[in-house]
């Protein structure tokens, strides 16, 4: 039974297309894995500052661990990147899966994600392309291509993926800004994007449970055009690339995780947290100022509250959240609230939405403030 389990189990992760993160659903936050806050009221920033100034003022005393919990003592250190790294890595494992997200929010209303999959049992390669349009954050076109390993080519060297000889992306760096560009062009039968990527923050790469992550393009600027429903449309905006890879049936043992970004006028934040259990999680977060470099948030000064849940597909699903995150030189305090979801189930097992979201706040780094307005994306999974 358990190698029925285990077949399933990377079944699933193969073929199931995703950047995000999953969330425990039945708790309203955690400290840590240390202190559970239970309630639905949001008068958490007292409490969060109150929490951060008692651990500043007594840092010899501790709180109790969860010591069975082995995303417990994960910690997050990002690293620079070069164009190699997110070229296709490949796998020594038996079965991988690996791909390149994309999304981009753009000024006429319009989002669009889209996804490059490679999957692999037993040195057998099948590739999936994905491309989902959304108007308003209202899902407008779903389109999942699938090729074979004859079909496709990927470069271990730079980022690069053709399909049946055609160019899909490229990345390379411009020798006169020193800026990393990507060229996007993927097509389905009833839409296509055609969009070029401008970064304007710093790339980033780190280990996560079960996986690597590499943020490529924590933001970039995006131009060019979508087309649905016969119609070509030119667009601008801002958008974000990033690469996993290592990622095989083990990933499936987490509980899931969440994941989402956000943006100010000059500074970008990459978020996450992975759930080990139901009630044990970790988080992420990664600060990018635009032109200069990233630094990370230590786990133990990022909280994150959740709250109006909604039930969908028979489970409760939060559609309020605020990140806060305290330290001696930086503070943040944002409210997401989500505008629509997209709901996927893949083989009955796992479940996946993806968020549009109204994101409203302040950051405040190295004693000067920013305001964050906008919508972004963000994606919730759970495995199980």
């Amino acid at each position: 039974m358990k190698y029925i389990r285990l077949l399933v189990i990377t079944i699933i992760v193969i073929n199931f297309s995703f950047t995000s993160a999953g969330i425990n659903l039945f708790f309203i936050d955690d400290y840590s894995g240390d202190i559970l806050i239970e309630g639905t009221q949001k008068p958490i920033n007292n409490i969060y500052k109150n929490i951060y100034n008692f651990r500043s003022a007594c840092p010899n005393i501790r709180f109790p661990q969860n010591h069975n919990d082995p995303v417990d003592d994960f910690i997050f250190s990002p690293e620079n990147i070069t164009l190699e790294d997110d070229a296709l890595h490949r796998s020594n494992s038996l079965h991988f899966t690996e791909w390149w997200y994309f999304d981009a929010v753009f000024n006429n209303g319009y989002t669009a994600q889209m996804n490059i999959r490679i999957s692999s049992i037993l040195n057998q390669d099948v590739l999936n392309i994905r491309l989902d349009i959304y108007r308003e954050g209202v899902l407008l076109s779903h389109e999942v291509k699938r090729y074979l390993q004859w079909d496709f080519y990927a470069s271990t060297d730079i980022p690069f993926v053709e399909i049946q000889g055609k160019q899909v992306m490229k990345g390379f760096i411009d020798e006169t800004t020193g800026k990393w560009i990507y060229n996007f062009q993927l097509e389905c039968d009833k839409t296509s994007a055609n969009l070029q990527f401008i970064g304007t923050t710093q790339g980033w790469k780190g280990s996560i449970p079960n996986g690597q992550w590499a943020v490529v393009l924590p933001k970039a600027e995006v131009n060019g055009s979508i087309t649905i429903f016969n119609e070509e449309i030119n667009v601008t905006g801002r958008g974000y690339h990033d690469h996993n890879w290592e990622i095989t049936a083990f990933t499936g043992m987490n509980y899931g995780w969440f994941w989402g970004k956000i943006n100010a006028e000059t500074l970008t934040m990459t978020w996450a947290k992975i759930m080990n259990t139901r009630l044990w999680g970790q988080s992420l977060l990664v600060i990018n100022k635009d032109n200069e470099g990233y630094t990370t948030i230590e786990a133990d000064d990022i909280y994150l509250f959740t709250s109006d849940f909604h039930v969908d597909k028979g489970m409760l699903v939060p559609h309020s959240f605020t990140l806060e995150a305290y330290n001696k030189n930086f503070s943040l305090s944002v409210n997401m609230e989500v505008i629509e979801t997209h709901h996927e189930r893949m083989f009955g097992i796992v479940n996946y939405w993806r968020y549009h979201m109204v994101c409203n706040g302040t950051i405040n780094c190295d004693s000067y403030t920013e305001i964050i307005e906008e919508i972004q994306i963000a994606e919730f999974i759970r495995f199980r």
